[in-house]
């Protein structure tokens, strides 16, 4: 889909430990598919465009990274993410995570929270993840979270390395 401008495209800027994440609110077009699969290959082939103005110069730079949120199709989810970067899309970003942990509680949009902690389900392109977010009844802070487990190659193995 072509960009037709001018384009409004309303977003929140959150940082975790010094790298940025965009949040996209509103102004994109509806992603179509029935799952995070499908619409992240609909952004690609049909919204690039979008993620360029995004992520690009002169609104983003080289180490922009940004959110999108979508229907979740698993149902123990909360949420669903695309995460979109200069180049194209990730499977995971943990700093996007965290800032998108507080920015869900401190926007409301989380409907059962509790203190000292709350939890975050979050569909990911990598599968689904939790996040813990801090919070004290007025606001939050630290965040941890849980993925997907990682893929090993193989166990049992030696690595040597030659640190000179």
């Amino acid at each position: 889909m072509p960009l037709t401008l001018p384009v409004k495209v309303s977003t929140t800027e959150m940082h975790t430990g010094g790298e940025p994440c965009r949040i996209v609110e509103s102004g994109l077009p509806v992603l179509q598919g029935a799952t995070l699969l499908d619409k992240i290959n609909y952004m690609r082939n049909n919204l690039d465009e979008y993620r360029r103005l995004l992520m690009w110069e002169p609104r983003g730079h080289s180490d922009m990274f940004g959110m999108l949120l979508v229907t979740p199709d698993i149902e123990s989810c909360d949420f669903a993410c695309i995460f979109i970067h200069n180049e194209g899309c990730s499977t995971m970003c943990g700093h996007a995570l965290i800032a998108f942990g507080r920015y869900a509680i401190e926007k409301g949009l989380v409907k059962t929270i509790t203190s000292p902690e709350t939890r975050v389900n979050i569909q990911c392109p990598c599968g689904p993840v939790t996040a813990y977010v801090t919070y004290d009844g007025k606001s939050t802070s630290a965040v941890r979270f849980q993925s997907v487990p990682c893929f090993v190659f193989k166990t049992g193995s030696d690595l040597h390395f030659c640190l000179e």
